[in-house]
């Protein structure tokens, strides 16, 4: 039954790309009444129908069926297939908490419901309600803390649920204009928060896929900030703004395709190296070379380091935040500056996040023995990650086609192979981006490093990762296969501190501290009794009142020494 479900998944990604391309397909686009024909819908089905044939659950298939419904449904039916999504996702041993845990977000996609239906009595209440009925399909949350019940484990059905939401917030326009400035500001700066959050409890997990999870959450964190960018634009009539910011969201896409090789490569390492728990994991690097360098590309392109498609879309982003409406002065400003400190501090924790995937599971030295015992999958599991990897670069390298794709064109078609312009541009128009040459200038210096460390070190007859019971010294050329480099998220902050500060120097800093405490501790108790036998009458002023005259007295203090 899953292989003729699979297929029937592929069949509709086929007619999907053959819809965006034009061709006429029997019975239109949409022959029944209460279905969505709407381009940017058509081209969500495109990475699903992707998703669907990559997966292999019978959980994952459920949860495409009813992102498919929210994709193609009307606005009854696509509440209908996210609320499909949220049960579907939900594992076995968590189905006697599902309704307490689901219960908001099942509310909210009720209400959502009567909004979409009637627009125009509490149509600006559609955005506030799209995050609280989206916020268990992206994984977001306003709370760093890390557990279990809040970070599930990655897997095909998390990017079902991502394009059920996409299609959720598709919908926004169909609300009322009223608010649209005021939801804007609030979406943009809660989506770069989320972003940062999101980017955290990447770092703070203690396994492989719940990293992804993180992850993937900070890319539905874009979608809201694409969202309110979005609503802005069309509040102040700017045409330029609102066609980037629809273009940078068909990015956001692109990147379902790299989500879906991530699932498909973790799957394979899983099989092969045992369960991916961090503080277990090392030396995937030399065991697995070719999925690991495989896995290397789908890591670059989600970490928005240039030229892969990550990069794209950040680049896309800030030139839309710079292109943001507003008045002059720091009061105007200081909205944007926080959500730009709050999108660079979550990619900069992103970005470790995904150094310590690296320095984990590829590097260093096996933890058990079946780590030790793992090899690259076969023949033909190895051709399919291949070509699961394919489309990603396509759509990194060359994005302005991935964008002809998916925008759809009318029934004489099939010109998206002759987009002239392939790179992106600005809102503006001022600035253009060439993915394709950045690729290619990284291609022509990588080849330069690996000819001159080929000259330079020669390669030995057999490369294997040594795993010996009894955890040897670490050599100090691998500090990723120190256990303690490697658990918990405090680590990577400690490793920037011992390279300002000397460990020595830290230790005997924190020697003094901690005497100093304890002097503190005993000379307390004699100060307090030397205070109360002062008092006069036993009357003696509250905290509250003693902290205002110690800021009364700072404020003079530096008044009269201004």
């Amino acid at each position: 039954m899953v292989p003729v479900l699979r297929g029937g998944w592929l069949a509709m990604g086929v007619m999907a790309v053959l819809s965006c391309l034009g061709v006429a397909l029997p019975g239109g686009g949409a022959p029944w009444a209460g279905f969505s024909n709407d381009t940017h819908d058509i081209a969500l089905l495109v990475p699903l129908g992707i998703v669907g044939f990559a997966a292999s659950r019978g959980r994952d298939l459920a949860a495409c069926a009813g992102a498919a419904l929210a994709v193609i449904g009307g606005p009854v039916l696509s509440c209908i297939g996210a609320g499909w999504v949220l049960i579907a996702r939900v594992p076995h041993d968590d189905m006697p908490r599902m309704d307490v845990r689901q219960a908001p977000d099942l509310i909210a996609l009720l209400l959502m419901v009567a909004v979409l239906v009637f627009p125009a009595h509490a149509g600006w209440l559609l955005p506030g309600l799209c995050w609280l009925a989206t916020r268990g399909l992206l994984g977001l949350s306003f709370s760093p803390r890390v557990s279990p019940r809040g970070l599930r484990s990655f897997h095909m059905a998390d990017i079902a649920a991502m394009v059920a939401a996409m299609a959720l917030w598709g919908r926004l326009p169909a609300g009322g204009m009223v608010a649209d400035m005021r939801w804007g500001g609030v979406l943009i700066v809660a989506g770069c928060l989320l972003y940062m959050t999101a980017s955290w409890r990447a770092l703070c997990a203690g396994d492989g896929r719940r990293v992804m999870t993180g992850l993937l959450g900070g890319t539905g964190a874009l979608v809201i900030v694409l969202a309110g960018l979005g609503l802005l634009a069309r509040a102040d009539d700017l045409p330029a703004m609102a066609t980037c910011a629809s273009r940078t969201f068909m990015l956001v896409v692109g990147t379902l395709l790299t989500w879906m090789f991530m699932a498909r490569a973790m799957d394979a390492m899983e099989r092969e190296a045992g369960a991916l728990v961090l503080c277990r994991l090392g030396g995937l690097g030399v065991l697995m070379p070719r999925l690991s360098a495989l896995f290397s590309i789908g890591l670059l392109a989600e970490s928005g380091l240039p030229p892969l498609l990550g990069f794209s879309i950040i680049w896309m982003l800030l030139h839309l935040l710079a292109a943001m409406p507003r008045g002059g002065g720091l009061g105007a400003d200081l909205p944007l500056l926080l959500a730009l400190l709050a999108l660079g501090v979550g990619w900069a924790v992103r970005m470790l996040a995904l150094v310590r995937i690296v320095a984990v599971m590829l590097c260093g030295r096996p933890r058990t023995p079946r780590g030790a015992g793992a090899s690259d999958p076969s023949g033909w599991e190895m051709a399919t990650l291949l070509l699961a990897v394919l489309p990603v670069l396509c759509a990194s390298i060359w994005p302005g086609y991935w964008l002809g794709l998916v925008a759809g064109h009318g029934p004489g078609g099939m010109t998206w192979p002759l987009v002239d312009n392939v790179a992106l541009a600005s809102p503006d128009g001022a600035a253009l981006l060439h993915p394709a040459r950045l690729c290619l200038l990284v291609a022509l210096v990588g080849g330069v490093v690996v000819v001159l460390r080929r000259m330079a070190c020669p390669t030995p007859a057999r490369q294997v990762a040594g795993w010996r019971q009894g955890a040897p010294p670490v050599p100090p050329w691998m500090v990723f296969g120190d256990p303690l480099t490697q658990v918990g998220p405090g680590n990577p902050a400690r490793m920037l501190l011992d390279m300002v500060v000397m460990p020595a120097m830290r230790r005997r800093c924190l020697r003094d501290y901690v005497r100093l405490r304890r002097r503190m501790g005993r000379s307390w108790p004699l100060l307090a009794r030397y205070v109360d036998d002062l008092r006069p009458g036993g009357v003696m002023a509250s905290a509250p009142v003693v902290m205002a005259m110690a800021c009364m007295a700072a404020l003079i203090f530096i008044a009269w020494h201004g």
